[in-house]
């Protein structure tokens, strides 16, 4: 899990500050819970679709054999 900072919201977007590092993201506010504001802390946990990316794969490979 990565430990978040909400810095800033700007709009329709939030502005992420990621770990101890805090590099800065942003992400649509529609992506995030509707109780999350400026100053709260979050944690992201971001994990590989692997059946999303397989059937792109299968996809591109079939657009290859066209």
């Amino acid at each position: 899990m990565i430990s978040a900072y909400v810095d800033r919201i700007e709009e329709d977007l939030a502005v992420i500050l990621l770990g101890d590092e805090e590099y800065q993201i942003e992400i649509p506010c529609s992506m995030l819970p509707d109780d999350i504001n400026e100053g709260n802390y979050i944690t992201l946990d971001i994990k590989k679709d692997k059946s999303t990316t397989q059937a792109a794969l299968q996809e591109a490979m079939a657009l290859m054999e066209d």
